[in-house]
């Protein structure tokens, strides 16, 4: 699934067309749109004021209350094509028609992801928690949100109503930046312990964007081209292999349902 680094990598290449117009929306699919609250022909000819991640989320604001969302699931990808690019590829269900020439291909082939026309963005994502790369996202608030929970810590990192945008890479890799063991009660975390898991935290997914996130199967960025974080990766999807540090083979167990990688000689 893409996590933070992929979403925002997407974003962050999507905003060249801050300021172009929506000339034409064709949703190829009903069913992947979850939520409608205006009717999808509103959209065009409005100026998109701004393109945004919020935790996994991509965010086009459109003026006058008009918010058009996409996740992008297990799968999915967002991409641009110029005038001459065919969006010929399977899956493919949603196209945007702008007014600079470049089409924006949303394609979900599980659709475990969606679409979303919302007019009240501050409700639709009441319920998500800080952001961690922002300001907000402290070590009080990682004490805040660990220190009387039971669970293991690593199922509080994948809770999105605590944390926006942490999936099973990331979490994986910042807790062995951290030198914690993914299973360990978040409840038995010391004070140290929980600052340096904040900051593992921000170094991780800073990492992951500066390469452009991590792709081993699905993943594309906005040029629809892979991303390079799967080379820098030292226990996510490495089992049996030799631990950078120690020599130690990683270990998989699966935690939450999900499968969990960490080393036992540098993780305590």
């Amino acid at each position: 699934m893409p996590e933070l680094p992929e979403v925002e990598t997407i974003v962050r290449a999507l905003q060249e067309n801050v300021g172009a117009r929506i000339e034409n929306i064709d949703i190829r699919r009903e069913d992947i749109v979850r939520l409608q609250e205006f009717p999808v022909n509103r959209l065009e000819g409005k100026r998109i004021r701004s393109i945004r991640r919020r935790g996994k989320f991509i965010i086009f604001e459109l003026g006058d209350d008009l918010n058009l969302i996409f996740h992008l699931g297990m799968s999915g990808r967002f991409y641009m094509l110029s005038q001459t690019g065919e969006a010929d590829e399977k899956h493919v269900h949603v196209i945007l028609q702008l007014d600079n020439g470049i089409r924006m291909v949303y394609q979900d082939p599980r659709r475990f992801g969606g679409v979303w026309l919302i007019q009240d963005e501050e409700r639709f994502f009441r319920h998500m928690g800080k952001e961690p790369l922002s300001a907000g996202f402290t070590a009080a608030y990682l004490q805040e949100i660990l220190g009387r929970r039971k669970a293991p810590v690593k199922n509080l990192l994948l809770n999105q109503n605590l944390i926006s945008g942490i999936g099973n890479i990331y979490a994986d890799e910042a807790l062995f930046e951290a030198g914690i063991l993914p299973d360990r009660p978040a409840s038995s975390l010391s004070q140290p312990e929980i600052e340096k898991l904040q900051r593992a935290i921000k170094k991780v997914l800073r990492q992951g964007i500066k390469f452009r996130g991590t792709t081993f199967r699905d993943y594309r960025d906005a040029f629809n081209e892979s991303g390079g974080f799967q080379n820098h990766l030292k226990v996510y999807g490495r089992h049996n292999q030799p631990c950078f540090k120690c020599g130690r083979s990683i270990e998989r167990i699966r935690i939450g349902g999900r499968s969990t990688h960490f080393c036992s000689n540098c993780q305590h």
